[in-house]
């Protein structure tokens, strides 16, 4: 799967978790931080995602698969949808 295609499915399953259709996701925007997510979103998020990309997505997994390539301590408030898009990528 393109990386296009997967930012269209993160997209479409933030704004409907968020119930917020016109939410401006980025690749860029940070989960917690920008779109203020919470934590019980990122499970329903994952459950929508699961079923356009055939895996369910750990978002722990994510943190430190983001934390590894940028040298830095795994957080769940930094994950950005970018993030989300390498490791999926990465996991396929």
């Amino acid at each position: 799967m393109s990386e296009q295609e997967l930012l269209t499915l993160i997209e479409k399953a933030i704004r409907d978790v968020a119930n917020n259709p016109t939410l401006a996701v980025k690749a860029e925007s940070r989960l917690i931080d920008d779109l203020n997510l919470e934590s019980i979103d990122l499970l329903d998020i994952s459950s929508e995602l699961e079923n356009g990309i055939g895996q369910e997505l750990d978002f722990r997994e994510v943190a430190e698969y983001s934390a590894k390539k940028s040298n830095t301590t795994a957080n769940m408030k930094s994950i950005k949808v970018s993030d989300m898009i390498d490791y999926i990528q990465s996991h396929a």
